[in-house]
């Protein structure tokens, strides 16, 4: 018979044991099964181990063997333990849809007989617009970037021109290669989450700025990254968000921005310009265009601005 978890213990999952953990074969196997069937990318399947984590460490407290023994009472009380420990909201629908995946496969693999996630509902979240650049503050943004006081101003500048451009995530930004740019063709090849490729166009701005920053910084060979630090290194995200904010410290931009912030402007520009939502996705590379469809609402979101600034009868 499943047991039962009681609350109010107290106990914070992030401090508790975390022992025997990875040993457990069906997380184990589970793990696999989403690396290598699935194919999805190393930091998503961690994210997986780590909400998996929580919930055994919670369990453990509790006396409770994971997985097996867990109820759905057991996951509505797991759910309220992180409400009252102040997990946000989308942290706490990320873990239940991260439990729920994990479940739905050990009864596909007769390990379970039902999956205690059926019937528990995601808690509610309220959508969150994202902080946009208007295309002026771009400019000041990349002028401040080029700034020839700094180490690597074509290197900066190429990177901010190459965000807005073509709309990357940081991370697929810090993978380029110089083989990956077709500017011939107006093109890049970038590889996203899952490891799934797509070609995204590359903007005439970007491709002179590129090309600036390997004749005057650094002359990649087609195999190697295109991006480096002063020392030869692989650029990281987080070098990357500290120029970015340096950048808007310089030019006087004022919103709290980082390397999104410029994802999230190109998308919403180009649905400015008229572009339909499809070709946003693609150009994202996002697999659900339930996630594309946020920017819709920034733009609707500008259009009521305008409105009720100029209408007379607004």
């Amino acid at each position: 018979m499943a047991a039962t978890f009681g609350l109010g213990t107290g106990s914070d999952p992030e401090k508790s044991s975390s022992a025997g953990f990875a040993s457990k074969p069906e997380v184990a196997d589970f793990l696999a099964y989403l690396s290598v069937e699935c194919g999805l990318a190393n930091n998503t399947i961690e994210a997986y181990r780590r909400d998996l984590g929580r919930l055994q460490k919670f369990a453990l407290h509790r006396n409770v063997e994971f997985p097996l023994e867990i109820d759905r009472r057991g996951i509505l009380a797991f759910l309220e333990d992180e409400r009252e420990h102040g997990s946000a909201v989308r942290s706490r629908r990320r873990r239940l849809s991260s439990i729920r995946t994990f479940f739905r496969f050990l009864v596909v693999e007769g390990r379970a007989e039902k999956n205690p996630v059926t019937g528990v509902e995601l808690p509610r979240d309220w959508k969150r617009l994202p902080v946009t650049l208007r295309a002026d503050e771009i400019d000041r943004l990349i002028a401040a970037a080029a700034d020839p006081g700094h180490a690597t101003p074509c290197r900066d500048r190429a990177i901010i021109e190459l965000l807005y451009s073509s709309g990357l995530r940081v991370g697929e930004l810090c993978g380029l290669r110089r083989g990956d740019l077709r500017p011939d063709d107006g093109f890049l090849r970038c590889l996203g989450k899952g490891g799934k490729e797509r070609l995204v166009p590359l903007g005439v701005p970007a491709i002179r700025a590129i090309d600036q920053y390997c004749l005057t910084e650094r002359a990649a060979t087609p195999a190697e990254p295109l991006f480096l630090s002063v020392r030869g290194k692989q650029l990281t995200r987080e070098t990357i968000a500290r120029l970015i904010k340096r950048a808007a410290l310089s030019s006087g931009v004022s919103a709290r921005i980082s390397p999104h912030t410029l994802r999230h402007s190109f998308a919403t520009h180009l649905l400015e310009g008229g572009a339909g939502l499809r070709e946003v996705q693609e150009m994202l590379g996002h697999a659900d265009i339930r996630t594309t469809e946020i920017y819709t609402h920034v733009d609707h979101k500008r259009l009521k601005s305008a409105h009720r600034k100029f209408h007379p009868r607004s």
